[in-house]
């Protein structure tokens, strides 16, 4: 087989190892309690997840199209998205999530389109 293609190859490998399957959009108001009575279990999630994109969102500053904050959006590659609101809902269910989805296995959760939000069975 031809070296440059063979080194080719796997670079690109690496590269598509190297991005990201899952990103998480975070929602939050620097006033908001909630925001800040989960802030250090993102700070936790943040540095437990590494393979994870974040992105930051202050809601005080642009007009999202949310319910409340504190809201992550977490997606997948595979377009598979899971919206989580709550300064309970976000800390009950968020590594159960991430879990499956970085594991690219089947959820094992059942949405509820009234709470626009995932339940583990």
């Amino acid at each position: 087989m031809n070296k440059q293609l063979v080194l080719g190859f796997g670079m690109l490998v690496l590269l598509l190892s190297s991005v990201s399957a899952v990103s998480i959009d975070y929602f939050y108001h620097p006033n908001c309690r909630h925001c800040e009575k989960i802030s250090h279990f993102i700070g936790y999630s943040i540095l437990t997840n590494p393979n994870v994109e974040w992105n930051f969102y202050d809601v005080s500053k642009g007009s999202y199209n949310i319910q409340g904050t504190p809201t992550l959006i977490i997606k997948t590659s595979d377009c598979r998205e899971i919206t989580l609101i709550g300064s309970q809902e976000i800390p009950t269910y968020l590594n159960c999530e991430l879990q499956e989805m970085t594991t690219k296995r089947c959820p094992t959760g059942s949405f509820n389109s009234e709470r626009q939000s995932w339940f583990i069975r």
